[in-house]
Order: C-alpha cells, then structure tokens, then sequence
C-alpha cells in the first residue's frame, strides 16, 4: 500500500499502471475531448484521463481533497473518510 503523496511521485507510467492494476473502478465522466476514469485507490481516489482516441492516458491525478471530488457528487455517491480535512 503506497499513500497519495508516494503515488504522486511516481512517473506517469507507473502511475497509470499501479492503477489500472490494482484499483477499483468507480465511475467515468466526460470533460471536453477527455473520459475520465475515477478510481479508488488503497486509501484515496484517483482519476485517469484518457484522450479523445480513449487509448492514451494524458492525465493521472490523486485526488487529495474533497473539493476535488465535486464533479462526481451529481452522479455517484462516494465514501468519504472521516479523518481527512476538506479543502
């Protein structure tokens, strides 16, 4: 198990791949010519942006605050830790 702040320093690569192995998977929405992929992650979230092809991964983020899970509250109902402060 790897904290947010490890897996952010990973380079993109392996970061996409330790998610794609061993995350689970949560839901997807569509940002402009992205499909972003949210994830759970160990013990935080994670979002994997793929390009408009739905091949390439441009982006990976760890989500580290709960503002940055606003997007999903419309559509998904997501498990909140309790411990962690809200920005």
């Amino acid at each position: 198990m790897i904290s947010a702040e490890e897996f952010n320093e990973l380079s993109p690569r392996r970061q996409a791949a330790v998610v794609l192995e061993k995350g689970h998977y949560l839901h997807h929405r569509i940002r402009g010519w992205c499909k972003i992929d949210l994830y759970w992650l160990f013990d935080f979230y994670v979002e994997l942006w793929f390009l408009y092809d739905l091949k390439s991964i441009g982006l990976v983020r760890a989500l580290t605050s709960y503002a940055a899970l606003d997007p999903y509250a419309d559509t998904i109902k997501l498990k909140l830790p309790i411990n962690k402060e809200s920005d």
